[in-house]
C-alpha cells in the first residue's frame, strides 16, 4: 500500500530535520519548506495528504498558509507545530483550520498521533503539561 504523502514546513533547520525524521518512518515526506510562501507553493504543487506547519515562519505564518489554502480546493488536513502553548493561540490555529496542534517540546511524543488523528478528521492538541 502506498504511504501517505506529507509536506513539512519549519524555519528552524534542526527542527525541520527532526520532524522529517519522525514522519519518514511511517509517511512519505514529499517536500520540506523553511518559510510559509514556499510551503504554500509546495502544497499546491504536490497536493499532499497532509501538511505539518510551523506556526511562526517568515513570509506567511502557519495560520496565513491555512487561510490561503482554504480559498482553494487544495486544503489538506493541517497539523501545527509550535513553541506556543497559549490557549488563545491554539484556538486561533484551530479556527483557521488546523486539526492538530503539537507543542514542540512534545513533538517526539505527540506528532505521529496528531498526524494520524488529523488524517481521520479528528482534532488533537498536545496536553499542556510537559512531561
Amino acid at each position: 500500500m502506498a504511504r501517505l504523502r506529507i509536506i513539512v514546513a519549519d524555519d528552524n533547520p534542526a527542527f525541520l530535520k527532526t520532524i522529517t525524521s519522525l514522519l519518514a518512518v511511517e509517511f512519505d515526506v514529499v517536500a520540506t519548506a523553511r518559510d510559509g510562501k514556499t510551503a504554500l507553493d509546495l502544497i499546491r504543487r504536490y497536493v499532499p495528504d497532509l501538511a505539518v506547519l510551523d506556526l511562526g515562519m517568515p513570509g506567511l505564518n502557519g495560520i496565513e498558509v491555512m487561510q490561503e489554502l482554504a480559498k482553494s480546493s487544495q486544503d489538506p488536513p493541517i497539523v501545527i507545530c509550535s513553541v506556543e502553548t497559549d490557549s488563545e493561540i491554539v484556538e486561533a490555529a484551530r479556527q483557521a483550520g488546523a486539526l492538530g496542534f503539537v507543542f514542540k517540546l512534545r513533538v517526539e511524543r505527540d506528532l505521529i498521533l496528531a498526524v494520524q488523528s488529523a488524517l481521520q478528521g479528528k482534532p488533537l492538541v498536545s496536553p499542556s503539561s510537559i512531561q
